[in-house]
């Protein structure tokens, strides 16, 4: 198998632009599914609260500190 050349304007993948606005993409989705998913994290919890599940309250507080830990790295 041979590896696509990245720096080369006729590789697998197209123009190294294209290749920067494919990797800027993703970028923008991902940061747009974990704010997402912490408004939904957010709601979660004050649910859990409101229900006093603390089993769920836990989980969900976990998950939240994992991705705000990830977002300050």
């Amino acid at each position: 198998m041979e590896w696509p050349n990245f720096y080369s304007n006729s590789n697998v993948y197209g123009t190294n632009n294209q290749l920067v606005s494919g990797l800027l993409s993703e970028m923008v989705i991902d940061e747009q599914v974990r704010l997402y998913r912490k408004r939904t994290l957010y709601k979660e919890i004050d649910e859990a609260l409101a229900m006093k599940n603390k089993e769920r309250f836990m989980r969900l507080t976990d998950e939240l500190r994992q991705i705000m830990a990830y977002e300050q790295s």
